[in-house]
Order: structure tokens, then sequence, then C-alpha cells
């Protein structure tokens, strides 16, 4: 049958049931989610309408993370997803979506950021701003100052439960 990104499955305002006015359409069709994962690197390319293609991410451990202040940008290793403001089951299960809160291995920004004050901890948190699902890359930027310290406290109050 496939996965279908009508409306025809809902109803109407009044609660009745839509008529079905036209069959099943190729455009109407949907895909599986991705469910990108922390682990070893594996993306698979996958063609889409008109021809392109989309990097669909199953699975990635690293990603390309910018301190917005600095405005320096590195390579770091992914180690799990703290916080996902969508879904507590993507935290769980270390699912990597867009505007997922991450903790990275910061060595790359440590030479830079060693006498920022708001980096003294060995923690580094960053948001992901890309799609992993569709790009292929979770690429995002480094939390700081008022940010930083709403997700901090995000954090401890999912410790004390």
């Amino acid at each position: 049958m496939g996965i279908s990104r009508s409306n025809a499955h809902k109803r109407k305002a009044t609660g009745g049931k839509k008529r079905r006015h036209e069959k099943k359409r190729k455009h109407n069709s949907g895909r599986a989610p991705s469910n990108t994962k922390i682990g070893p690197t594996k993306v698979k390319p996958m063609r889409v309408r008109g021809g392109n293609i989309k990097r669909r991410a199953l699975r990635l451990n690293s990603g390309s993370f910018t301190c917005k202040s600095l405005n320096v940008t590195k390579s770091c290793a992914i180690a799990q997803v703290m916080y996902h403001p969508t879904n507590n089951e993507l935290m769980r299960t270390n699912t990597l979506t867009r505007s997922a809160i991450v903790k990275i291995d910061g060595t790359g920004f440590k030479e830079v950021l060693s006498g920022d004050d708001g980096f003294k901890e060995g923690a580094y948190y960053a948001r992901i701003t890309s799609r992993p699902g569709q790009d292929g890359a979770a690429d995002g930027y480094l939390l700081e100052g008022a940010e930083l310290s709403f997700y901090m406290d995000k954090f401890k109050k999912r410790k004390g439960e």
C-alpha cells in the first residue's frame, strides 16, 4: 500500500469521512523516516523527485560545529543526544534530528576556547541545525550564554527525576 502524504485518510472538520475523489498518485507517496543513530558513518544516496539526490544518514558519529561568538568551525565527534524539544523517545534512543541538543567531544575547540569563561567545563553541548535524514550530515553550533544555561537547567531537572 505504501506511505502516503495525502490527507485522504483524515476526516472532515465535521467529523465525517472524506470520500475518495482520486486514486493514489506517485507525488503523494512518502518514505519511512531515516532515524539517524550515533555510530560508524553510513550514508545512503536516495533518488528523489526531479532526479535529485538526497543523502540519507543512517548512522553518524561526527559533525561540523561552529562557535558563533568566535566564528570558528571544527569537526567533532558526537557522544550522545542530551535533549530533544520534540520527543523524549528521540533522546532515549539517541536519534539525531534537527534541533537535537547533543554532547560533543570538543577536542578541536579546546585550544581556541581555553581562555573563554563559558567553556571551562570539559563537556561541550551543541544544537544540530542540519537535517541528517536529508543532508547526510549533522552540522550545528555550540551552545553559549543564556541558551547554554537554559539547557543546563533542563539537564539538571532530568537528573533529579
